[in-house]
């Protein structure tokens, strides 16, 4: 016989596992949007809203493999310089969005921009995965002209999802991921640091490097990555509109910044950002 067949024991698993992930989807339409909003999506418009402020921009998309996520959003993609940064090779040879990619480590010494050379730095789901967020903030501080602009998103280190990212090997996650999440495989998986990814560490790191915080957004809700299960998943749910309801930012699930670099006429007033940071 050719091909692969499904035993009846996985087709059982796979059954129950979707039974589980309905219940969780009509359970999740009930809840408020503003709780179950990703902020993925919060990341598209928002980074597509300062590309779209002016023309002749030069961006840099940290970790730009494969995608370009905001680029369908942006009025004249050609306007602007639009650089893929990614120290895989192999990752930004599959991102056919665009035409300008770099293989660095963002987190390196050698980031190979000039400084003041950029307008605009963004990542989406990368700065888990940098091993020195001190070193990359600084970097980003480095070659932003006065007046840029950095917007990131990603995981928080106190969410239970990333605490057992970390406790598990990563390939223990990779084939966790592929089993139970086949359709993230290609995207998720890459050993992840958490370096700094808490609200307070990340706030001070940017204020110590002068940065204008412009926006913190958080998301509370994790409990989608264990609606294989629906009593987990009930169980994560109540844990999480807990932290939602009182607002403990750093149990939040992930975080989306956006600040600036002071003009030179502002400098004061980065100066008195990084204070009451630091102080608070």
């Amino acid at each position: 016989m050719s091909g692969e067949q499904t035993s009846p024991k996985n087709t059982t698993i796979n059954n129950f596992i979707a039974l589980n992930r309905r219940m969780a989807r009509a359970l999740e339409r009930h809840l408020p949007a503003a709780f179950t909003r990703h902020l993925h999506t919060v990341y598209k418009y928002d980074v597509a809203a300062a590309v779209n402020q002016r023309l002749g921009q030069t961006i840099l998309d940290i970790g730009g493999g494969r995608e370009c996520p905001f680029l369908p959003f942006v009025k004249n993609p050609a306007a602007y310089l639009i650089v893929a940064v990614d120290y895989s090779d192999g990752q930004l040879r599959f991102n056919y969005d665009l035409n300008q990619k770099v293989v660095a480590d963002a987190a390196s010494p050698a980031f190979p921009f000039r400084e003041g050379s950029v307008d605009l730095i963004v990542s989406r789901s990368v700065v888990e995965h940098l091993y020195d967020n001190t070193a990359f903030f600084a970097n980003c501080a480095r070659v932003l002209r006065p007046g840029g602009t950095m917007i990131h998103t990603f995981p928080c280190k106190l969410a239970p999802f990333s605490l057992l990212n970390r406790m598990l090997p990563n390939r223990v996650t990779k084939r966790l991921i592929a089993y139970f999440y086949p359709e993230w495989a290609d995207e998720c998986g890459f050993v992840a640091y958490y370096d700094f990814c808490q609200f307070r560490q990340i706030r001070d790191i940017l204020c110590k490097n002068g940065f204008i915080i412009h926006k913190f957004e958080f998301r509370y809700y994790q409990g989608i990555y264990f609606d294989f299960f629906f009593p987990l998943y009930i169980l994560m749910l109540l844990y999480d509109l807990t932290t939602w309801f009182f607002s403990i930012k750093g149990l939040a699930c992930a975080i989306l910044v956006e600040g600036s670099k002071p003009l030179p006429e502002h400098g004061a007033v980065a100066r008195s950002c990084s204070v009451e940071c630091l102080s608070a």
